[in-house]
């Protein structure tokens, strides 16, 4: 599994990797679950406030990629 945490990140991804190991490719925002959100910003533009924001939306985010995580391994 590779994540992204932009589409731009994504794309770049996609681009360089072999066809066969794109679909392992993913945007972190995926597994927020019914967030409208797809890109983690930069934080370092938006003061403390944005780090306070980037840190929500990873926090909103992790539970789902460790559930993947987990699935993909087997483990429960």
């Amino acid at each position: 599994l590779i994540i992204a945490m932009d589409r731009l990140n994504r794309e770049t991804l996609l681009e360089r990797s072999p066809a066969p190991f794109r679909e392992r490719i993913r945007l972190f925002m995926e597994f927020a679950g019914d967030s409208d959100v797809e890109d983690v910003p930069d934080p370092y533009y938006g003061g403390a406030e944005g780090f306070d924001d980037v840190l929500d939306l990873v926090e909103s985010a992790v539970e789902g990629l460790l559930a993947e995580v987990r699935h993909r391994s087997g483990v429960r």
